[in-house]
């Protein structure tokens, strides 16, 4: 009975005297689909899409455009051509023209959109979506740091792949270097992205070096929409080199952010210094040159950023061999302190304090300046290591400076008081917590 109701509702629209939409109009009117942003839906200036390429958790929004004769019917006119219009996605019937979607695994799907015209006519579209996998690649072998191979052996390199999906075609390449540095800078050679290579050792000989050392990885390359790549951690191998030996030693700052570093590798014999390296961030040295059967120590210290402590090791270097030593790490392990940038301040002004950290750098996120009084934190602003701010305070105030620096160094526990009167603010302290307040 409800659909009869229905139907004769729509005959009765589309026969009145004011109808727009005539039988003529059913084959000029399509739906194109397009992809817009959460806040501009005019898809006026976009290009339509075929198909939707996404990854998992992505946001889409996806716009249904009406057109006649290749223009877009506007938002306020639809009325004038359909009785309803909406969308069918995981079972829900959305009735909107613009849509938001998330897909939280890979997968294919279809979102499919439904016009239902004045004369009682559905149109139907759909549009495939491919919700692509995250490109992976690791390199397997040979392992990395592997040392002393000699030019008759094979080496078989292998590595593993995921995030390739059945609708996409992939691409794996495998570079060489002798330069870390270079490494993808060199001219790849295309591989089986599901097959090792094997390559003689013979092939990598470098007479410029009595133990040559040689970095590679894989590039993976995944093409739907646009073209998803994915690298490999680099990975070394070295050559045996008969009547040659030397050092290898990894240095490695410990929580370290991009700050200017100036640190320096010094190597000792019988306590006396032979050598001496500089360097400013996590780097490998390859030294060469020295006694067999020896021992020698190994300091590596920053001269800048003081907070980082020195780390040594002490190895004795056996003939014919390259020996890679154990990682050298400098640590932060001091906790970051404030001093007032001075005692008294106009009571106009805001309050600096100078923050006493010289390692891996403060973390923001973990700093707060707090009002004892009122249990609250405080905006402050921090600029070259002065934490700026300011608050109302009648009398004597309590405040606390909370600093974490990023190797997870806390400030002491202390407190300070700000003692106000009609034109300036004293700042006392610190305090030790439990003292009289």
């Amino acid at each position: 009975m409800k659909a009869l109701l229905f139907l004769l509702l729509f005959l009765l629209v589309a026969c009145g005297d004011n109808a727009i939409f005539q039988s003529s109009d059913t084959k000029k009117i399509t739906n194109k689909f397009f992809l817009v942003s959460s806040k501009e839906k005019d898809p006026s200036h976009l290009r339509p899409v075929d198909s939707i390429f996404t990854v998992p958790a992505e946001t889409l929004f996806v716009r249904a455009a009406a057109f006649t004769e290749n223009k877009i019917i506007p938002t306020n006119e639809l009325g004038e051509y359909f009785f309803t219009r909406y969308w069918l996605f995981k079972g829900f019937m959305l009735n909107e023209e613009t849509i938001r979607v998330t897909w939280n695994k890979s997968s294919t799907d279809t979102l499919c959109h439904f016009s239902i015209d004045l004369l009682g006519d559905t149109l139907q579209q759909c549009i495939n979506v491919f919700v692509n996998s995250t490109a992976k690649v690791k390199a397997l072998m040979p392992e990395n740091g592997t040392n002393n191979i000699q030019t008759k052996d094979t080496l078989l390199f292998q590595w593993e792949i995921a995030g390739f999906d059945s609708w996409e075609n992939a691409k794996c390449e495998i570079f060489f270097n002798s330069n870390s540095k270079e490494l993808w800078l060199s001219k790849p050679r295309e591989v089986s992205c599901s097959e090792g290579l094997r390559i003689a050792a013979s092939n990598f000989t470098d007479s410029s070096s009595n133990a040559p050392i040689y970095f590679w990885g894989v590039r993976f390359t995944t093409y739907s929409n646009t073209p998803e790549v994915a690298y490999s951690e680099p990975q070394y191998f070295r050559l045996a080199s008969p009547g040659s030996s030397s050092f290898v030693v990894p240095i490695k700052y410990d929580h370290s952010k991009r700050y200017h570093k100036e640190g320096i590798l010094k190597v000792f014999q019988k306590d006396s210094l032979i050598y001496s390296f500089s360097f400013s961030q996590d780097t490998t040295f390859i030294i060469k040159g020295l006694q067999n059967d020896s021992s020698y120590k190994f300091l590596a210290t920053e001269n800048y950023r003081t907070d980082y402590q020195a780390d040594s090791l002490e190895v004795k270097l056996s003939p014919n061999v390259i020996t890679t030593t154990d990682t050298l790490i400098l640590k932060d392990k001091v906790a970051p302190e404030v001093i007032p940038l001075k005692n008294t301040f106009n009571k106009n002004d805001s309050i600096k304090f100078f923050a006493a950290e010289n390692g891996s750098g403060l973390n923001a996120l973990r700093s707060a300046v707090i009002l004892l009084d009122m249990k609250d934190t405080i905006p402050y602003v921090f600029s070259k290591n002065l934490i700026s701010f300011s608050f109302d305070c009648e009398s004597t105030c309590n405040f606390q400076i909370h600093l974490e620096d990023n190797a997870k160094n806390k400030s002491p526990s202390k407190y300070w008081k700000a003692k106000y009167t009609d034109s300036s603010i004293f700042i006392s302290g610190p305090f030790n917590a439990g003292e009289n307040k």
